[in-house]
């Protein structure tokens, strides 16, 4: 019989009690794609949902967030990664995660295609 790990997603009050969480390149790198969403469409609502940082606009929503080794864009993606398969081959993906390591510089350019693609901006 193998033991299940349970993950427990912290429920911030706030986008500021979120950011106030991370720390270190995480939240760097979590400020810098908040900052290039925010710039994206000026109706985008941002707010906290699922222990993440959610963004919606136009009834489409996609999610990020912060970690010890990544940032990542989360949410009902599964067709924007298949778009962007190729630039994507060197980052962990899965159905509804694209995950970017501290350790790399952002590529902002394919992010921006990401979250214009996924916001359906």
């Amino acid at each position: 019989m193998s033991v299940k790990e349970v993950v427990f997603v912290a429920k911030f009050e706030s986008v500021e009690s979120y950011l106030n969480s991370l720390s270190g390149k995480s939240l760097k790198y979590v400020e810098t794609i908040r900052s290039l969403i925010l710039n994206l469409n000026k109706d985008i609502h941002e707010y906290s949902a699922y222990g993440l940082l959610a963004y919606k606009v136009n009834g489409y929503t996609c999610y990020i967030g912060g970690f010890a080794n990544h940032v990542g864009i989360y949410g009902p993606i599964s067709d924007v990664i298949k778009l962007y398969k190729e630039p994507l081959q060197s980052y962990k993906v899965s159905k509804g995660t694209i995950q970017f390591p501290l350790d790399k510089p952002l590529d902002l350019m394919l992010i921006e295609k990401i979250i214009k693609t996924s916001l359906h901006l």
